[in-house]
């Protein structure tokens, strides 16, 4: 009954104005950015973007995060799956001086993306497509073909105005707010929460807001940021600041808000020690409801080592999660509200340039409580200036139970054409 109620949510067939908002926003919007394209107008443009198409092969099992305690799920039985991916994505940033220094800016990340293979008609895909659909305030995305192995739509990755001035600037709609100075981990991140484990590393999730900046004396400058609730309660409203200033070479932010009806407070901080790159924030959350208040923090570090070798480790303690596998709150990460089932963490990230076009890079995740791994050896090689080509692996070991065991490998291959 739950995946009827999911899937009612767009009928085929049926009449709704918000499907039809992506494709008229963009027949009004898109003759202006190429107006704005001759040397005579005053708006200054920018239009860039990439294809991509990304191919990889995995498992089902039963015991995957996205599966246990998830009331939209069925057990499914286990079988190999593929997926291929194609995606354009069109960026137009559009900017105008307006009197005394003023300035409007639009920005629109506009995409066609379609998903073929046996992965799409899997429980997996499925929930991954209702908790981003379900999680934001505005319905910014069309369903053009929906098939047991095909879906095709077209979206609005990101669409927001800003108005600046010489001392603060203000932004409305979807947008991503780069909280967090964490690699693997990013407990600060209240608005766009991270998955470590998820495959397009550079894919970052927006979320619809308002966002007022404003600059302070001293170098300082402050940020006032609310969001509204989404769909089914699935991403809470919420209300936060953030004030910043540079203290002695260190930039030093706290920030203080409410999610729902919890308080969080805490800070960030990032420097340098001698030659290598210091970053670390912390997250105090006070429930409002009879569950214990809690605390996250991460402190990473990283360093160039010679022969052309890049090296950062990342701690992260998490105090909502058990030490115990027995214990694991799986409903919390189901939702969607965190990311990570037990308490302590180790990430270790290393590059190295093997030639000036070929790259490899090496991240693993270490969950020190149930003792499992999460691994992705990946090799990069630039074909041209403007095409990458990507090859690596997921690969997760542990028992079944484990965090990082229960999940399936998942090798893929990527190539991505910027212009």
């Amino acid at each position: 009954m739950a995946r009827d109620k999911m899937q009612s949510q767009r009928v085929p067939g049926t009449f709704s104005i918000k499907r039809y908002l992506v494709p008229f926003g963009l027949f009004l919007a898109f003759p202006f950015f190429l107006h704005a394209e001759e040397s005579s107008s005053p708006v200054k443009t920018d239009i860039s973007g990439y294809l991509k198409t990304l191919n990889f092969f995995t498992r089902t099992t039963s015991l995957s995060p996205e599966l246990v305690n998830n009331p939209l799920a069925v057990e499914e039985i286990k079988e190999d799956l593929f997926q291929n991916l194609e995606r354009v994505r069109l960026q137009m940033r559009a900017g105008v001086k307006l009197p005394l220094n003023q300035r409007l800016v639009a920005k629109v990340d506009y995409d066609h993306q379609a998903f073929f293979g046996s992965f799409v008609h899997s429980d997996n895909f499925r929930y991954r497509r209702w908790t981003v659909e379900e999680r934001q305030f505005g319905d910014l995305s069309q369903t053009l073909v929906k098939k047991r192995n095909a879906f095709y739509e077209h979206r609005l990755y990101r669409a927001y105005l800003t108005y600046e001035t010489e001392k603060a600037s203000l932004t409305v709609g979807r947008q991503q707010i780069p909280w967090g100075l964490g690699h693997f981990f990013t407990p600060t991140d209240v608005f766009n929460p991270f998955n470590p484990t998820q495959i397009e590393w550079d894919e970052r999730d927006g979320t619809d807001a308002v966002n007022l900046a404003v600059k302070l004396p001293y170098e300082a400058k402050t940020q006032w940021i609310y969001t509204p609730r989404g769909a089914r309660s699935l991403h809470p409203q919420r209300f936060f600041n953030r004030t910043s200033r540079d203290v002695k070479g260190y930039e030093i932010g706290v920030i203080n808000g409410l999610i729902h009806r919890d308080f969080a407070s805490g800070f960030d901080l990032r420097g340098n020690v001698k030659d290598s790159a210091v970053r670390g924030e912390f997250l105090y959350r006070h429930k409002d409801n009879e569950e214990k208040d809690f605390m996250q923090f991460t402190v990473n570090a990283d360093y160039n080592l010679p022969k052309n070798i890049y090296m950062l480790l990342e701690y992260h303690f998490n105090g909502l999660g058990r030490r115990s596998f027995r214990d694991y709150q799986r409903d919390l990460q189901t939702r969607g509200d965190f990311t990570q089932l037990a308490r302590n963490y180790l990430g270790l990230l290393l590059g190295y340039d093997i030639t000036a076009l070929l790259r490899l890079e090496h991240r693993t995740l270490f969950n020190m409580d149930d003792v499992s791994f999460f691994i992705r050896p990946e090799l990069q090689y630039e074909v041209t200036s403007n095409l990458l080509a990507t090859l690596g692996a997921q690969l997760f070991l542990g028992a079944n139970q484990d965090e990082y065991g229960a999940p399936a490998n998942l090798y893929f291959g990527e190539m991505k054409y910027n212009f």
